[in-house]
C-alpha cells in the first residue's frame, strides 16, 4: 500500500529508534519533515547530526503547537501517548495521527506475521523467524523487537515474509495495518502507567485483528480466557494452541511431543524442552502453529526447536556458584512474567524483585510464595515488594545490584536458585532491562573474587 507524501508537511514526535527511522523514510518519500523531541538540543546532538543534513527540521523541548497545526500528518513514536489532549485535538481538526508501524506498513507488500501479548513476544517473534529461515525462507525479523519496520523499508531489501513484534503502544496508532498471520500469546495487567485500565490495554492489543479478513489467520492461546474470548468474533481463521489436548483443530502439548491437527491433516513434533526450557512452552506452541500455517514441515521445525538459542535476560542461566544457580530474568517487567519464571524453577528460589512499578499490583507475586525461600527487594518499588511477601518469607532490601546479589547468595542454600525477575521496569536504577541484566551478571561473576 503506497501513500503519496511528496511535499506534504509531516511531524514526527519522539526521536528514539522509531522516530529516527520514520523521519528518514518520510524524507526519502519527499515529505517536508519536522521532528520534535522533549529533550534538549545537546541531549540529542548526535541525532540532529544525522537528521538535519537530510533536510529534517529538528525541534527540541516543549512541543510548538503553532507548528504542529500546520501539518497534515503526525507520526508518533511508540512511547508517545496518542490519548494526550494535544494529539486528540489535532485529530479533531482533521490531522491524521499514526505511528511508525503504520507508516512502515504503507510501503510494504510482503505478508506479515505479527506477534503481540503481554509476555513472550520477543522470544516468539525470534523463534518464528528462526523456523522460517531454517525452512529456507527470506525473512525480516523486527518491529518492537530491535529494528523498526520503517528502517527495513529504507534498506531497500526485499524478503518473502516480515515477522514483527507489535506492542499495545504501536497498535494504538494503526489504521490499515493488516497481518497475514496474527499471534496473541497472553494478556495480564501491564502498562497501567500508560493505559487507564485493563480493558483499555486489552482493546489496544485486539487491534491486531482489526483489518484481517477471512483468508488470514489468528493464532490464539486457548488457555488464556481473555485471549480466547475474542475467538468467535474474528474474521480470520482461528488456530488455537494449548498446553492441554484439543478435541478440534489446533496445536497442543502432549507428553514429550507437540501434536497438531489443521486443515484436514495431523501430526506430531518431538519436544523435550531443549534450549528453550519449559517456561517457553506457550511461545513454542504458538511458533509451531505459525510454521504449520505457512507450510513448514515437521522435520524442519523439530530441528529448529532444538537449535534455537534463547534470547538473553529471559530466565537465562548465568552461573552455578557453590551449589547455587543464578538466573537472569531481567526482561520480566510485570508480575505475570515473574510468576511464570518462578513456575519454571526447580527447588527453592531466592527472588530479587523491584524497580519502577508500572502501576501494577505486586501482591500477586505472593501466589507463588511456596517456591520462594527469601526475597531481596530493590528500587523504587522495594516497599511494595516487601509488602507482598511480609510475614511469609524473609525479605531484605538492597541498595544496588551488587548488594542484591550478595544478599541473595547469603540467603540461599546449596541446591537453591537465585532469580532476578523484577516484576517492574528498570528505569529507576538502570538504562533499560538489558543494562539491569548485565549488571546482575557482572555481580554474579564477581562472587568469590574478593
Amino acid at each position: 500500500m503506497k501513500q503519496g507524501l511528496m511535499d506534504k508537511k509531516v511531524a514526527v514526535i519522539g526521536l528514539g529508534k522509531s522516530g529516527i527511522a520514520a523521519s528518514k523514510l518520510l524524507r526519502s518519500k519527499g515529505a517536508y519533515v519536522m521532528a520534535f523531541d522533549l529533550k534538549t538540543s545537546e541531549e540529542i546532538k548526535e541525532i540532529r547530526e544525522v537528521l538535519e543534513p537530510l533536510g529534517v527540521e529538528v525541534h527540541c523541548g516543549p512541543y510548538k503547537v503553532e507548528l504542529l497545526e500546520e501539518v497534515s500528518l503526525v507520526v508518533l513514536s511508540p512511547g508517545v501517548n496518542p490519548q494526550a489532549p494535544l494529539w486528540l485535538g489535532l485529530k479533531r481538526r482533521g490531522t491524521k495521527v499514526i505511528g511508525e508501524l503504520e507508516l512502515g506498513y504503507w510501503f510494504t507488500d510482503e505478508p506479515i506475521v505479527a506477534v503481540t501479548g503481554t509476555n513472550g513476544k520477543s522470544t516468539t517473534t525470534s523463534l518464528i523467524g528462526h523456523i522460517l529461515q531454517s525452512y529456507g525462507r527470506k525473512v525480516f525479523v523486527g518491529g518492537n523487537l530491535g529494528v523498526p519496520l520503517c528502517e527495513y523499508v529504507l534498506s531497500g531489501k526485499k524478503v518473502e515474509l516480515l515477522v514483527l513484534e507489535v506492542s499495545s503502544f504501536q497498535l494504538e496508532t494503526i489504521e490499515v495495518f493488516r497481518p497475514k498471520v496474527s499471534v496473541f500469546l497472553n494478556i495480564s495487567d501491564d502498562h497501567f502507567d500508560r493505559h487507564p485500565n485493563f480493558e483499555a490495554y486489552l482493546s489496544a492489543k485486539l487491534r491486531i485483528f482489526e483489518n484481517q479478513m477471512g483468508d488470514d489467520f489468528a493464532v490464539l492461546n486457548r488457555d488464556d480466557p481473555n485471549v480466547w474470548a475474542i475467538s468467535t468474533k474474528l474474521r480470520p481463521q482461528v488456530i488455537p494452541f494449548s498446553k492441554s489436548p484439543l478435541s478440534g483443530e489446533g496445536v497442543w502439548y502432549a507428553g514429550d511431543r507437540i501434536k497438531w491437527r489443521l486443515m484436514g491433516k495431523e501430526g506430531e513434533i518431538p519436544f523435550g524442552g531443549g534450549l528453550l526450557g519449559w517456561h517457553n512452552l506457550e511461545n513454542v506452541l504458538a511458533s509451531v502453529a505459525v510454521g504449520l500455517v505457512l507450510g513448514v514441515n515437521e522435520g524442519v521445525m523439530a530441528e529448529a526447536l532444538l537449535n534455537f538459542k534463547p534470547l538473553p535476560h529471559r530466565v537465562e542461566f548465568v552461573r552455578e556458584f557453590r551449589g547455587v544457580k543464578f538466573y537472569d530474568d531481567s526482561k520480566a517487567t510485570n508480575p505475570h512474567a515473574t510468576l511464570k519464571a518462578l513456575e519454571s524453577m526447580q527447588g527453592p528460589v531466592v527472588l530479587i524483585a523491584g524497580g519502577q512499578n508500572k502501576g501494577l499490583d505486586l501482591k500477586s507475586l505472593r501466589t507463588k510464595v511456596e517456591k520462594v525461600r527469601a526475597v531481596v527487594a530493590i528500587g523504587e518499588a522495594a516497599p511494595e515488594v516487601e509488602e507482598a511477601f511480609v510475614g511469609a518469607v524473609p525479605v531484605v532490601r538492597a541498595y544496588d545490584m551488587e548488594d542484591a546479589v550478595r544478599k541473595a547468595f547469603a540467603l540461599s542454600e546449596p541446591g537453591d536458585s537465585v532469580l532476578l525477575s523484577p516484576a517492574c521496569a528498570s528505569f529507576d536504577m538502570f538504562r533499560d532491562y538489558k543494562h539491569r541484566g548485565e549488571e546482575f551478571k557482572r555481580a554474579v561473576w564477581k562472587l568469590g573474587t574478593d
